[in-house]
């Protein structure tokens, strides 16, 4: 037993789900209510496996319930899929910070930077989930503004000066083919990257970023050479 804590994200962060619901608009939950309640009253489509022989104004009536239950349930859908890019729009202009994990259960917890929700999309909001391709990134967690970003790293000591948010940047850069010629050209874009992009937060030294990103870099070398 040891008394270090455990990984994890910041104290005050809370599940994706609880954070839609306090920071979107009551007017967007207001209307996802009335779009829901519309889905359930919507007619039933009738079973013709139960039905005996009817006439055209039956069939008629049948197939302008169906229409209506197929209205309502995209009327939902549109209402649902606004909420999630409000709320993404917010996580990509870096009014919230998300943190999840990629390897759940005991993977390290890391930043989303905002940036990189211009690529992934929420995909289970009662789960946490969002993805970009068959990259899947578990149990987010949102912090409100102005909280508290520093995250529990599982060992003594101060936690990791944004090198695991700085990874993800590259990784996008890399993606984008917007790399520099140089890894020591590549530091100095992230260091200013990240200084820019998270300007109350201390910042690595681009020697710190260099030693971090080495061998990756190298790797992305060899493959693009």
């Amino acid at each position: 037993m040891t008394d270090q804590k455990p990984y994890g994200p910041p104290p005050d962060a809370i599940p994706l789900s609880d954070a839609m619901k306090e920071y979107l608009p009551a007017e967007m939950w207001e209307e996802h209510a009335r779009a829901t309640e519309a889905r359930k009253n919507a007619p039933k489509r009738p079973s013709y496996l139960s039905m005996s022989v009817r006439d055209w104004q039956d069939a008629k009536d049948s197939h302008d319930a169906a229409n209506r239950t197929r209205s309502a349930r995209a009327d939902l859908h549109r209402v649902w899929n606004g909420m999630l890019a409000a709320m993404k729009a917010r996580l990509e202009a870096g009014e919230l910070t998300a943190f999840g994990q990629d390897d759940p259960p005991f993977g390290p917890w890391h930043a989303i930077p905002a940036p990189a929700w211009r690529q992934l999309r929420i995909t289970n909001v009662r789960k946490g989930e969002a993805s970009v391709g068959a990259n899947i990134v578990h149990d987010i967690h949102i912090l409100p503004p102005d909280a508290d970003d520093h995250m529990p790293t599982g060992t003594p000591g101060r936690p990791k000066k944004g090198i695991d948010i700085i990874r993800v940047e590259f990784q996008r850069r890399v993606d984008a083919g917007e790399i520099a010629d140089s890894l020591a050209a590549e530091a100095r874009a992230l260091q200013a990257w990240y200084r820019e992009t998270y300007p109350r937060r201390d910042c690595p030294t681009t020697k710190t970023i260099e030693n971090n990103l080495r061998d990756t870099w190298r790797a992305v070398r060899l493959r693009t050479a």
